[in-house]
């Protein structure tokens, strides 16, 4: 495998270290962060390190915090063994004050804490305001600002970048016909809601509610009741549309897994023979048979929308 790691110290020190056993490193469209799991042999027991800088033949893939770390002794050899997630895990990890905040952007929700190595689009338009719950995590906000924004759906590219908008590239990654193994349709309706009745100011039910085509069809009966949500008291309609959406995330998805890694990344175009679509799923794994991709694409409200 032609893989490698720069690791970092907390004392500044760092080491490459380019023996790798085994490694998985996942990213989805839906997740806050990309997830790295990898074990290297070193000549020498080794501390933990406090970052680990992830690359496959040269293409940098993670930039990330190291959560956990050992150092064993096996079979006569040193092996280092790590968890890592990429610094936007910090979105999931701070609170902002609650209550309602005005002339919102990303930058100055971004501003509110000097959160490392995360990039972001600095010139995205201001909201009217966003409505912060106590003990909401920043990634919440986050997610409020951008469907307010233009309807979408937050994610997060290589190596930390935070994303309020579609890719609209149309060069698309050729996955090569030799090196695919399997190709899978499937779908998620675990979280899917039927119905969602919200009250209004004040506290009566029946003037704002919202069926769900897609449950309906499906013969799931999964009914909500909700306070007003004062995050679109602008619009309570919309504060249903949202919860319908989320809940019919990944709900028809394509899987395809190929030998190798051909370079793409979150909402990258991707094309196999006649199939394209934007990658919403990499999931990434190497050993001493090498390296294997499988790459998921869903379709729903914020991925692949028809």
């Amino acid at each position: 495998m032609n893989v490698s790691c720069v690791l970092h110290y907390p004392d500044g020190t760092e080491l490459t270290v380019t023996r790798c056993l085994r490694f998985t490193l996942l990213r989805d469209r839906y997740q806050a962060f990309a997830a790295l799991y990898a074990q290297f042999l070193t000549d020498q027991p080794l501390e933990a390190p406090s970052e680990a800088i992830f690359s496959i033949g040269g293409q940098l893939l993670h930039d990330g915090c190291v959560e956990h770390a050992e150092c064993v002794l096996e079979a006569g050899q040193y092996v280092l063994k790590f968890n890592s997630r990429s610094f936007t895990a910090a979105l999931t990890r701070n609170q902002l004050v609650p209550g309602v905040h005005t002339a919102v952007t990303l930058q100055s929700l971004m501003e509110t804490y000097a959160l490392p190595k995360i990039t972001y689009d600095t010139s995205m338009p201001e909201i009217r305001y966003i409505y912060v719950r106590e003990n909401a995590a920043m990634w919440d906000s986050i997610m409020a600002y951008n469907y307010k924004l233009n309807s979408g759906f937050p994610y997060i590219r290589v190596p930390n970048l935070l994303c309020m908008t579609p890719q609209t590239g149309q060069e698309a990654v050729i996955l090569p016909a030799d090196a695919l193994r399997t190709m899978q349709n499937g779908g998620d309706c675990s979280e899917m809601i039927s119905r969602i009745d919200m009250a209004d100011a004040a506290g009566a039910y029946g003037k704002f509610t919202r069926s769900n085509p897609e449950a309906i069809s499906r013969n799931i009966v999964r009914i909500r009741q909700i306070l007003l949500d004062k995050q679109y008291v602008y619009d309570p309609q919309d504060a249903l549309r949202w919860r319908i959406d989320l809940s019919n995330r990944r709900i028809r998805s394509r899987t395809l897994s190929y030998s190798g890694y051909c370079g793409e990344d979150i909402e990258d175009l991707v094309q196999a023979g006649e199939f394209r679509a934007r990658v919403s799923r990499i999931r990434i794994t190497g050993d001493r048979n090498g390296i294997r991709t499988e790459d998921t694409f869903y379709f729903d409200p914020f991925c692949n929308p028809a």
